[in-house]
C-alpha cells in the first residue's frame, strides 16, 4: 500500500483522504474516468500512474475506484485528456511561461482554471483533436494536454478552481500557434540531364565545327551561350563544362584550356 504523510494533523489527512476519494467517485458519476497516481509532495515531477497501464486503466467503475482508494489512499487523482477535455498546463516557475500569461491574460478566455500544487495553472478547454501532447512547443514551461495525455486534478487536494462550469473553445492563435503552418520547401531549379534546345545544340555545333585559327574563338563564343543557359537554369555549370571538354577535344583543344575558357565564358 503507497501511504506517504501529508502535513497537517491526523483528522486533517483523514478528511483528505476521504475527499479525494470522494471526489474520484463524483468525477466518475460524471462519467470522467480516473486512476490513481503517486503522491510525493515537494516532488511534482514524479506523479506517475499507479495502474499497469498508466491512464489507459482509467475507469468509471466506483468498485474498482474504491478498492484503489482503499490500498493506496493519499494517491493523487488522474484524469485522462482529449475526450472530455484538454489543457494548457502552466508551469510558472519558468520565466518562459510567466511572460506567456503576462502577455496574453487578457485575450485568453474565461474558461475552467486549476491552481497546481506548484503553482502552476492548468487551463481546461472544450476537446479540440487539433491539441496534442507537446512540451514546450509553445514555450518553455507551456505543455499541452490532448488524446494520449492526463493531468493530476488538483481540486481534490483542496486547491483552487476558476470558473469550474466553463470549457470554452481553444483559441484559434492557440490552435496556430500548436500548428504552424509548415515553411514553403523552396526546391532548387531542376536541371536536363543535355542540351534539349536547338540554341545549345547548335552552339556546340559552331564549336565542333571550327577549323584551326577558329578553335580558341568558337571555344569562347560557346562557353558564353553555355553560359547564358546556365544562368537561365537550363543546364548546371558541371553540365556545361562537361559538354564544352566533350566537344573541344573533338577538335584537339585541351582540358586545361577548355576550363580556362568556360570559366571566363560562363561568367561572361
Amino acid at each position: 500500500m503507497l501511504y506517504i504523510h501529508e502535513p497537517g494533523t491526523a483528522g486533517n489527512k483523514n478528511r483528505q483522504k476521504i475527499c479525494r476519494w470522494t471526489e474520484a467517485l463524483k468525477l466518475a458519476q460524471k462519467g470522467d474516468p480516473v486512476f490513481p497516481c503517486i503522491n510525493r509532495p515537494g516532488h511534482d515531477d514524479d506523479k506517475k500512474p499507479l495502474t499497469p497501464h498508466g491512464f489507459k486503466d482509467a475507469t468509471v467503475d466506483p468498485e474498482i475506484i474504491h478498492n484503489w482508494w482503499v490500498r493506496c489512499p493519499d494517491a493523487l487523482i488522474g484524469v485522462p485528456t482529449g475526450p472530455h477535455f484538454v489543457v494548457v498546463d502552466l508551469d510558472l516557475q519558468h520565466e518562459d511561461a510567466q511572460r506567456w500569461l503576462d502577455k496574453y491574460r487578457n485575450v485568453i478566455p474565461l474558461t475552467r482554471t486549476h491552481t497546481t500544487r506548484s503553482g502552476g495553472k492548468h487551463l481546461l478547454f472544450a476537446p479540440n483533436d487539433k491539441v496534442k501532447c507537446t512540451a514546450g512547443k509553445i514555450c518553455k514551461g507551456l505543455d499541452t494536454r490532448g488524446h494520449g495525455g492526463y493531468i493530476i486534478w488538483w481540486p481534490a487536494c483542496g486547491l483552487e478552481v476558476l470558473h469550474g462550469s466553463v470549457l470554452a473553445p481553444v483559441p484559434g492563435w492557440i490552435i496556430a500557434a500548436l500548428n504552424p503552418e509548415p515553411k514553403p520547401i523552396i526546391a532548387p531549379r531542376t536541371c536536363v540531364s543535355a542540351p534539349s534546345s536547338t540554341s545549345l545544340r547548335g552552339a556546340l555545333g559552331v564549336l565542333a565545327r571550327a577549323k584551326e585559327g577558329e578553335r580558341n574563338h568558337a571555344l569562347f563564343w560557346t562557353a558564353c551561350r553555355m553560359g547564358e543557359a546556365i544562368a537561365a537554369g537550363t543546364i548546371s555549370e558541371q553540365q556545361g563544362l562537361e559538354m564544352l571538354i566533350a566537344t573541344g577535344r573533338q577538335v584537339g583543344l585541351s582540358d586545361h584550356e577548355i576550363r580556362a575558357t568556360a570559366r571566363s565564358g560562363f561568367r561572361r
